[in-house]
């Protein structure tokens, strides 16, 4: 099963920072210290203790460092 966590509000999916992490090709620490620091996008969500990033962000932020 693979559920996914979309916002009823955009219609945007939604990823947690294991997800944003293997998308990155980094650890989850690091892609968290990044996110922390301002190195990588912010958080759109919180819910049930899940911190959540827009998949559509974090996509083209991924993109852009590999340039």
């Amino acid at each position: 099963m693979r559920p996914t966590i979309i916002d009823a509000d955009t219609g945007h999916e939604l990823w947690t920072a294991q997800q944003c992490a293997e998308f990155s090709g980094t650890a989850r620490g690091t892609f968290t210290s990044y996110a922390t620091r301002g190195r990588a996008p912010e958080p759109v969500a919180k819910v049930h203790g899940l911190t959540l990033w827009d998949a559509e962000t974090v996509t083209a932020w991924s993109e852009a460092r590999k340039k």
